[in-house]
């Protein structure tokens, strides 16, 4: 027989037994019922915040840093509100993050009540739907295993993304009747790709011309997809080197003598002058977007004459763009995967460019990496971002979690941090903010320099 408990002790003990320790939250009267719950539970520790815009990049910040997923509440109405920007940023960037506000009654709606945000007024599930993968009200504890699971399919499902749900007072109060079953381990047991498409692509690489010039493109696909390790192996075996997106700066040892380093927005003269050099053969892009900043302005598909062998699991990103070669839908991981279990198909031709393919990286990498190194010993006064920066990274731990906020400073970060491990390297990267003209840190150095 099902178990019977309120609906604020359901949520929690969902959370853990989804795996999580800590929630995110701004205490308020419309989600007090979440006070002695929290306090029966004991397995997750609330962390309070100032302000419910920080709970919820709190709770973003937990998801990239842990691989699992972040929970924030709030109130509704001016609490929900608060969140907006946060949640953007999470819905950009492919966060996973749940977010929960508290509402009035339900016999209280659209009748003058203190903060009612309820579909009869202002409507929370309205202001987030856009910002958001799910926006629902729950408005009975009747239903709230059903909205509750369906909210954290919607959420782990492709593309990755923030959800959010509306609990009306009457879905915290009143009793749930159901044993949760966790959802995030049927997201954990398989990873979908397109055999055939992976075939072709297979195929492509193991021509008898056989291709010298390769070069990964890695974005925050592989990170999503727990690919990293195979990443490593996949490219060390071939000699493959590897550039990424500053969204996925730190998947690959950025001192890995195959590192590029990062491509696109405060990018590297290394993975510009490969991908973008005229000499490229073969591009692999895996789990990684065709936006602005991320292409260098467009630029991967406008002036590489690479054969791009392109694969995502979000489709939208797969059919949005206009040709981008051959595309393989499906998990980065399942691909790098089926690559490494193939090894035999394609390991004639990969093996028979591969000291032609190290030379070429050795030309590459035999100019500068970054610009205006010089920035990073500079002694003067004020301190150079260059030197800040290189003189911090001295002294933090290798394996560290460095966070870095919006504006200029992003691109001195994304620039001349180097970062050495997956989810070691944290900053909102696709949220517009206030950011320093495109033309900074892409085709051009941080300090403006030309290439």
């Amino acid at each position: 027989m099902a178990s019977t408990s309120l609906g604020t002790d359901y949520i929690l003990s969902a959370l853990v037994a989804e795996g999580l320790r800590h929630l995110f939250l701004v205490p308020g009267g419309l989600v007090d019922p979440f006070l002695p719950a929290l306090a029966r539970q004991g397995k997750l520790e609330p962390i309070v915040a100032a302000h419910e815009g920080g709970a919820v990049y709190m709770a973003d910040g937990y998801a990239r840093a842990s691989g699992a997923f972040g929970a924030a509440l709030g109130i509704g109405g001016p609490g929900a509100c608060n969140m907006a920007t946060a949640v953007a940023a999470a819905k950009t960037d492919g966060a996973p993050v749940l977010v929960l506000t508290g509402e009035v009654p339900v016999d209280m709606e659209g009748r003058g009540a203190f903060q009612d945000a309820s579909q009869a007024t202002l409507d929370d599930t309205a202001v987030m739907a856009p910002l958001t993968r799910l926006s629902k009200t729950v408005g009975d504890s009747k239903n709230l295993n059903h909205w509750f699971r369906h909210a954290l399919t919607t959420m782990w499902a492709q593309p990755l993304g923030p959800v959010h749900l509306s609990l009306m007072h009457d879905a915290l109060t009143g009793e749930v009747v159901a044993d949760y079953v966790p959802v995030s381990g049927f997201f954990a047991q398989g990873q979908a790709l397109s055999t055939e498409a992976a075939e072709t692509a297979l195929d492509l690489l193991a021509t008898k011309n056989a291709p010298v010039r390769i070069a990964i493109l890695a974005g925050a696909g592989v990170e999503h997809d727990a690919g990293a390790a195979r990443l490593r192996g996949v490219a060390e075996r071939w000699s493959i080197p590897v550039a990424t997106t500053l969204r996925a700066k730190g998947l690959f040892p950025e001192d890995h003598a195959l590192s590029l380093g990062v491509f696109g927005y405060a990018g590297t003269r290394h993975a510009t002058n490969a991908i973008l050099g005229g000499k490229l053969d073969y591009l692999l892009v895996l789990g990684s977007g065709f936006n602005e900043r991320d292409t260098m302005h467009w630029t991967v598909r406008e002036k590489s004459k690479a054969m791009m062998i392109h694969v995502n699991t979000d489709m939208d990103e797969l059919t949005a763009n206009g040709d981008l070669g051959h595309v393989v839908p499906g998990s980065t991981h399942a691909f790098l995967d089926f690559m490494h279990v193939r090894a035999a198909a394609i390991a004639p031709a990969l093996e028979a460019g591969q000291a032609r393919r190290r030379e070429w990286l050795e030309q590459i990498k035999a100019g500068p990496r970054l610009y205006d190194i010089e920035n990073c010993g500079s002694p003067r006064v004020p301190v150079h971002p260059a030197a800040a920066i290189a003189a911090l990274r001295k002294v933090f731990p290798r394996d560290g979690i460095v966070l870095v906020d919006s504006g200029a400073h992003r691109a001195f970060a994304g620039h001349y941090w180097s970062a050495y491990a997956p989810r070691t390297y944290i900053s909102a990267t696709r949220w517009v903010g206030r950011s320093p003209p495109p033309s900074v840190c892409s085709a051009r150095g941080p300090t403006g320099a030309s290439p």
